[in-house]
């Protein structure tokens, strides 16, 4: 929240504008009482150097009491006005709007001088057919000689004995319904804010059924409204569109009348239990403020008060979480992941940084660019981090994000909420990082309060990380180092170190052998070699057993003896014998002639102790000094 913010407030409810003080005191201002002259509220602006952000503060004349009453970070003692008078407040984005406009009403009441509007039928022009109303309001004017001053209680004794003659019926009706003008009755002057709650309670219930069919027209503003802060015209205008919007019709209307509506849910005017009043709140905010008939505006009160009407009701927190707020929902999910990591994907992680740290993360050049490697790496930098960082004996996630700690909880204070008993005792686990519990009708709320954030941390481990992962990914222009964010550098590297060493493994090459396949691979290799032999090929390997055979059958005169060749070689050298060439032989059965011929050589080694053949790498020749010695090898004569 802002000062601007307060200084609209004032000027829309109040018609105080803010004023600028002496010239020795820059950045202040101040907002003026018109009732008593004097200052209700001192604003200051100040600028810090260090951080280079501006700092607002500002002291209210609403009674130290308030201190003791509401137990806001923001309260303090005032920080430039003396007595116990005033408070100071500290605005920055955690500061509760509806708190301090509370208080600055407040503010203003202490010095307000007391006095009476006294509401009159208006009977001026009889042509008109419908009731207005005819303020009086009361008269700041000096008294002259001559005038009498009477009491208080003697005012408001004679102003009541005028409004019951006004608002007796009359013979034209045009007073307004009798049901309206009984409940505007039931109101009481004078009260607390609670009183307030109480009279708006009790003039609802009796209004529960109520029904008009008087359309809306004009404007209506008002903080905190009641069926009280609205004439009769609106009045009827209200109840004409309640009645339509309990049919499912939702129509526009001011917002500050809208308010009146969700009030009266809340206080269960018009609902049978809790689930029905979270029910039809539901369907408010879907047929008046998601199809856009609404103000937008209201939707963070709506979700503020479902949530808070779900707990002190003791619903479950099943159920309580749907009627959450998503963000409150969406950043306690993210404080879940970043606590214990090592619970959560690397999707989860990477997301809660950027729920926690700003979006500014997603488009890095590391994510951009390597997607789902990039978010694995950032994750694993939290995850080390963690594990081993210590600062002051605080963990990284202690020093970004403080402890979770209990805080005075004050369920629908800033709605018109009629507390009717004392709240029983209970506890609540919303999450792992929200809880609520009641004792003794004080609620707390033990949760991490953003208060306690350092931003600054985060986004400087975030950035180093960004900045190492980018040089070591080759993605994206560099980062500029800052001296600051050194200490993240031993776990960001850590994690490089790690992941290259592991692409490192993942690139040598790696072989399985399964043994139990191996019979396997050697029939499939036989049955292929045998595919691919000719009809030679396969008597040459048979030649062994038609050897044995022959030895068993050929008579002594057909024997050669124990002859060292095979069938093949001894009928290439019968070729070689005869003259023929054994080039195309050798080619018809893509036999590499210097192979072959160097088998033949090595078989007859040991008779003839040379080379029997030659070859010039295309044929094979007979070395003619061993003609006769080959043919008594073969057998002694050839065919």
């Amino acid at each position: 929240m802002h000062l601007s913010e307060l200084a609209a407030y004032a000027q829309e409810k109040y018609n105080i504008r803010e004023q600028s003080r002496q010239a020795d005191f820059p950045g202040a201002s101040v907002l003026i009482d018109p009732n008593t002259g004097k200052w209700a509220a001192l604003l200051m602006r100040q600028w810090d150097t260090d951080t280079g952000t501006e700092i607002e503060l500002c002291d209210m004349k609403c009674g130290q009491q308030s201190l003791s009453e509401f137990s806001d970070p923001c309260l303090s003692p005032p920080y430039r006005m003396q007595g116990s008078k005033w408070i100071g407040i500290r605005f920055d984005r955690d500061t509760d709007p509806a708190l301090v406009y509370r208080l600055f009403d407040r503010a203003l009441r202490s010095g307000e001088q007391r006095g009476f509007t006294v509401v009159l039928n208006s009977r001026a022009d009889p042509s008109r057919s419908e009731y207005r109303d005819t303020p009086l309001p009361f008269s700041k004017k000096p008294m002259g000689n001559g005038e009498k001053r009477f009491s208080v209680d003697t005012v408001i004794h004679k102003a009541v004995e005028i409004i019951k003659a006004v608002v007796s019926p009359g013979a034209d009706g045009r007073q307004g319904p009798a049901r309206i003008r009984q409940m505007r009755r039931l109101y009481e002057y004078g009260g607390s804010f609670q009183d307030e709650c109480r009279i708006f309670y009790k003039q609802g219930q009796f209004m529960a059924d109520y029904e008009d069919d008087v359309p809306w027209q004009g404007d209506f503003q008002k903080y905190y409204p009641t069926y009280h802060d609205l004439r009769l015209e609106q009045l009827r205008g209200y109840f004409t569109w309640r009645t339509a919007v309990r049919r499912g019709e939702f129509q526009p209307i001011p917002s500050s009348a809208a308010y009146i509506y969700v009030y009266e849910l809340l206080n269960g005017i018009g609902a049978s239990d809790v689930e029905d009043r979270l029910k039809k709140l539901r369907e408010f905010e879907t047929g008046y403020l998601d199809s856009g008939v609404g103000d937008p505006g209201m939707r963070k009160n709506l979700r503020r008060w479902m949530l808070e009407l779900a707990v002190v009701s003791g619903m479950p927190a099943e159920t309580v979480r749907l009627y959450a707020d998503e963000e409150m929902l969406r950043r306690d999910g993210a404080l879940c992941a970043l606590r214990k990591p090592e619970e959560h994907s690397d999707e989860e992680v990477f997301q809660a940084l950027t729920v926690l740290a700003g979006d500014r993360l997603a488009s890095s050049p590391a994510v951009d660019k390597y997607g789902a490697e990039g978010r694995r790496l950032f994750a694993q930098c939290w995850r080390q981090a963690l594990k081993d960082h210590r600062e002051n004996a605080r963990t990284l996630f202690t020093a970004c994000f403080g402890t979770r700690r209990a805080a005075r909880w004050r369920p629908l204070e800033n709605a018109v909420y009629y507390r009717k008993k004392t709240p029983p005792e209970m506890n609540l686990q919303l999450n792992e990082c929200r809880a609520y519990s009641c004792r003794a009708g004080v609620w707390q709320e033990h949760s991490y309060p953003k208060t306690s954030f350092d931003k600054k941390k985060l986004e400087g481990f975030l950035h180093e990380a960004d900045r190492r992962l980018r040089e070591y990914l080759k993605a994206g222009r560099s980062l500029k180092e800052k001296p600051e964010e050194a200490w993240a550098a031993p776990y960001i590297e850590a994690v490089i170190q790690a992941d290259r060493q592991k692409k490192a493994e993942e690139a040598r090459p790696r072989v399985t052998i399964r043994f139990g396949a191996l019979e396997q691979i050697r029939r499939d290799a036989q049955v292929t070699r045998d595919s691919l032999l000719t009809e030679e090929d396969r008597l040459e390997a048979a030649a062994p057993e038609i050897r044995e055979a022959a030895d068993e059958t050929t008579p002594p005169s057909q024997s050669v003896g124990e002859s060292p060749l095979s069938a093949q070689q001894a009928e290439l050298l019968a070729m070689l014998l005869r003259g023929e060439s054994v080039k195309s032989r050798l080619a018809a059965r893509h036999a590499m002639p210097t192979v072959i011929a160097d088998g033949i050589n090595e078989a007859l080694f040991d008779l003839l102790g040379d080379s029997a053949v030659e070859c010039d790498g295309q044929d094979i020749v007979l070395v003619e000094d061993y003609r006769e010695e080959i043919a008594g090898i073969l057998g002694g004569h050839m065919e």
